[in-house]
């Protein structure tokens, strides 16, 4: 499987959930009794959808992971030239598992990982301002620490006044 085939299978997943969610919201909406079967009906078919694209997506990881993978403690990701980001991880046997995506791949993975992980955090009760830790102060990022300038050197003999400078 290609990493756009995954790509495509996640957002088919993130299609069928947002679907579903929406007919929730309008069943919650919605004041006719029958118009809220309706709304009730396209609901848990989407969620059916949903269930079923979640299992083709762990059939298509698992094909490519065969066993269970930690993330590497030391440098996990790491840009490579080209434009594309390396994964690393760590399976059960203890080999190395790297995966390579291109730079908008790692960046639509990420934005949907992060938007999961909120979601998994608020559902349980979290909020996500609590669980964000700042950053060590230091400088900012791609400025250089600056240096006080240096004396400016001393010449030996005698002083020249400043008018015949």
């Amino acid at each position: 499987m290609t990493p756009d085939e995954l790509m495509d299978l996640i957002g088919h997943l993130c299609e069928a959930a947002q679907n579903s969610t929406a007919h929730r919201i309008a069943a919650s909406y919605e004041t006719d009794y029958d118009e809220q079967g309706v709304q009730h009906a396209q609901e848990q078919q989407w969620n059916e959808i949903a269930a079923h694209r979640l299992r083709e997506v762990e059939r298509a990881v698992r094909s490519v992971v065969h066993t269970q993978a930690t993330v590497e403690g030391f440098m996990p990701v790491r840009p490579l030239p080209g434009g594309n980001v390396e994964l690393r991880a760590i399976d059960s046997a203890s080999m190395r598992v790297a995966v390579i995506f291109t730079g908008t791949e790692a960046l639509n993975l990420g934005a949907r990982l992060t938007a999961c992980g909120a979601i998994a955090i608020d559902r349980i009760g979290l909020k996500t301002e609590t669980e964000l830790h700042p950053l060590a102060a230091g400088p900012a990022i791609g400025t250089a620490p600056v240096a006080p300038p240096a004396a400016p050197p001393v010449v030996p003999g005698p002083a020249t006044p400043a008018h015949q400078r």
